[in-house]
């Protein structure tokens, strides 16, 4: 289809690199921090649901909390060249009596109890409203507060990523907001969709949600500083499978959210913003992707988990930038050797059965839930187990991980003796895996596809006013040939809305993906269910875009071979979908909400630079 611009990739120059160019505001190119000067698996990861590191309330019993957004320093275990340990300054979600956090605290809440959510921007100190700790670059679409143009103030909003929720409630790129520095008890700047509150209802089944910064063009920049963390549904179904012993529960559930970040030598965070290939763009300026050269586990460089020799829950998501993750488990100095594991449930919730896997591919902002057995790790090599990850960057055609580096994410050191309750299992049952994840709720319903509207959708690779890389989303023409005309092809984040769907309807949505990388497409309100994959050729019509920009349009569409069902671990309920290159991938989703809402590819780098629609439903 269309080919890749020449571009550069951020983090690639490999593990002893120590220099990047010149990034911005006119400073020296910054020196950076080799991952060589970093132990592995030495730290301690923490466990996200540690009664410690969960969301507490206003009120003891109640269900409101208001979470403020602080700037605060932490010690992540880097060390100078001198071996003197190091601090990184960080954004993180506090609240009157818990400090803020990286990555952020714990939701840990039950189904059909609402909560209420208020996020308050606290990005100030004595002097005002606090810079931008990263490169902001205001040449691209972004929330820009007051129309200032600058670093200052920061605006913020964070979305719910996975909830069902309405409009007011979502956290949606144009509801940010900043510090309230006059004093007058509302944010000094607000986006046209600012909400105050957040309701949950919580209606929807146990499922693992996430929350992250969504500003404008600046996600990319936000998350990066370390406004994420985890939210989890509880429900009847998941109490049954815990009491009857079939699904292992705190101690033994442990999120993982995976992440890479690339450091200066003094420990600060470094987003490269440079692009010596193209002297037109500006400084800083906006990158295709980022790819870090140090792999993050709950908030620490390829920290080690200390385990006991039983069956773990792990609940992984993938929260980085750009990085796809293959993730398997590698027993140490056996390193060809692969443990068996098990999928049990996808973005939102279980499926019907666990499905055996040897590896996993996650995309940015997908989750799954697996089950591993640890039980006889001991008997192989001092109970040392590595997750390591295979997959290029970027996915799946580019260049493989860097050896010692980005290849691993953690260990799990099976080193702790089996607790009671553990032990009296093991001996009766072993490994106990549940042939029926829904013994409550029963089995997912067959997706509905007879009689459904089927809505054709494109992304595309075009280039902006300064000739950068700008991926887009768009729109076919559904006609014979699928001509290219008015009201088709690529669309920009603030041109009209293309996706007007009736409230209650269900579609079908056709992802033509034109471009040679996977994308990670996620749509806000809904979830859907993947159906198939399939191959298809077409003919891309260039469209000007006003202002310089070039995107496209997908004409004399011809599809190619058999459609290929979802994969077996991909057949529950899914937010997040990875679409291949050359291939239209389809799903189906149900809109019950009114409102605007808004679906993008969650590389974030993408999202940021105009790979993101609103879509309304009514």
């Amino acid at each position: 289809m269309n080919n890749r611009r020449n571009i550069i990739k951020a983090g690639g120059a490999g593990l002893l690199s120590l220099l990047a160019p010149s990034w911005s505001f006119g400073q020296t190119a910054p020196t950076l921090l080799s991952t060589t000067r970093k132990k592995q698996f030495a730290l301690a990861m923490p466990n996200p649901l540690d009664p410690a590191n969960l969301f507490a309330p206003d009120a003891a019993g109640g269900t409101s909390y208001t979470l403020a957004i602080r700037e605060f320093k932490a010690n992540l275990g880097l060390v100078d060249a001198t071996g003197r340990s190091i601090t990184t300054t960080l954004w993180g979600y506090g609240s009157a009596s818990q400090a803020p956090s990286y990555p952020g605290r714990t939701f840990n809440l039950r189904r059909g109890v609402p909560v209420t959510v208020r996020y308050v921007n606290q990005l100030v100190n004595s002097a005002g409203p606090l810079p931008h700790r990263l490169p902001v670059d205001t040449t691209i679409g972004w929330a820009n507060p007051g129309n200032l143009g600058g670093r200052a103030p920061v605006p913020l909003v964070a979305h719910r990523h996975g909830g069902d929720q309405g409009t007011s409630s979502d956290g949606l790129p144009d509801g940010w907001s900043t510090p309230d520095v006059n004093g007058d008890g509302m944010p000094d700047y607000r986006g046209r969709l600012y909400s105050s509150a957040y309701t949950f209802d919580n209606s929807q089944e146990a499922g693992h949600l996430w929350y992250h910064d969504h500003a404008l063009g600046v996600t990319r920049l936000n998350v990066y500083m370390g406004l994420a963390g985890n939210y989890f549904i509880r429900d009847t179904n998941e109490d049954y499978l815990v009491q009857c012993g079939q699904l292992p529960a705190y101690p033994y559930e442990v999120p993982i959210c995976i992440q890479d970040r690339q450091f200066k030598s003094t420990g600060a965070l470094n987003y490269p913003a440079t692009d010596p290939a193209n002297p037109a763009a500006p400084n800083p300026t906006h990158l295709p992707e980022f790819f870090g050269d140090v792999m993050v586990a709950n908030g620490l460089p390829w920290p080690r988990f200390d385990c006991e020799p039983r069956l773990y829950r792990l609940r992984l998501l993938n929260g980085s930038d750009s990085r796809v993750l293959t993730l398997s488990f590698a027993l140490e100095n056996f390193m060809t050797t692969r443990l068996k594991f098990w999928q049990i449930g996808t973005d939102l919730g279980l499926m019907d059965s666990p499905v055996p896997l040897t590896s996993l591919t996650l995309a940015p902002g997908e989750r799954a839930d697996v089950l591993v057995d640890f039980s006889k790790v001991l008997w192989w090599w001092h109970g040392k187990v590595i997750v390591m990850n295979s997959a290029n960057t970027p996915f799946p055609n580019g260049l493989p991980p860097v050896a010692g580096a980005t290849d691993r994410v953690m260990a799990f050191s099976v080193t702790k003796p089996l607790g009671f309750f553990s032990l009296s299992l093991a001996l009766l049952t072993g490994a106990n895996i549940p042939s029926n994840l829904r013994p409550v709720h029963g089995p997912l319903p067959a997706p509905a596809t007879t009689g459904v509207k089927v809505r054709k959708l494109m992304l595309y690779e075009g280039t902006d006013a300064y000739g950068r890389l700008q991926t887009m989303l768009g729109t076919v023409n559904p006609a014979a040939g699928n001509p290219a005309g008015p009201g088709f092809g690529t669309f920009m984040y603030t041109d009209p809305v293309t996706e007007n769907i009736a409230v209650g309807s269900t579609e079908i949505w056709e992802i033509y993906n034109t471009t040679v990388d996977a994308h990670p497409i996620h749509l806000h309100l809904t979830d859907f269910r993947i159906l198939d994959r399939q191959t298809f050729t077409g003919t891309l019509v260039p469209k000007p875009m006003g202002f310089g920009a070039t995107g496209g349009y997908l004409t004399r569409i011809a599809l190619g071979g058999t459609r290929v069902a979802a994969l077996a671990n991909e057949q529950g309920r899914k937010d997040t979908v990875l679409t291949y290159p050359g291939q239209v991938t389809r799903i189906v989703a149900t809109f019950k909400r009114p409102g605007e809402y808004v679906w993008h590819c969650h590389i974030l780098s993408h999202e940021d630079h105009e790979m993101m629609r609103r879509f309304v439903v009514a």
